[in-house]
């Protein structure tokens, strides 16, 4: 399952905001500092979405995620399902 993690600070609330809305992502938290976002298909969030500038957003991930990078660049956040429910791109 794609999940997300996201640092509890303000500055990243706006991400964790848009996850919240949509209706395909399950986002659990704040525990222990964190907000963790999943879903059972493929996690894609826009930056444009989220507000936030570059800097932040790119920050944003550095909490972690666990899922198959589709495409994580300045406009967006795509992870998928490992393929077989491997943990790596074998």
């Amino acid at each position: 399952m794609p999940s997300l993690y996201v640092l509890d600070v303000p500055e990243f609330k706006p991400l964790v905001d848009v996850a919240l809305k949509n209706g395909e992502f399950n986002v659990v938290g704040p525990a222990a500092g964190y907000y963790r976002v999943s879903t059972e298909g493929q996690l894609r969030i826009k930056r444009a979405d989220t507000g936030l500038t570059e800097a932040l957003w790119f920050g944003a991930f550095t909490a972690g995620y666990d899922g198959k990078e589709l495409v994580i660049d300045k406009d967006q956040f795509w992870i998928g399902p490992w393929p077989n429910g491997t943990a790596s791109s074998e």
